[in-house]
């Protein structure tokens, strides 16, 4: 499933941001102009 979070120009390279969904989800555009997304739920809870 494909979810928008933002234009690419309000992430920049280093960044990161947390998408307050459910589950929560963390995307992050690296240094190397790389983008990831992980589930940002803590396993310890």
């Amino acid at each position: 499933m494909m979810i928008p979070a933002c234009p690419l120009a309000d992430l920049p390279r280093g960044e990161a941001f947390r998408l307050d969904i459910d589950p929560p989800v963390s995307v992050f555009h690296t240094d190397d102009g790389e983008l990831f997304a992980i589930d940002d739920t803590c396993t310890h809870q």
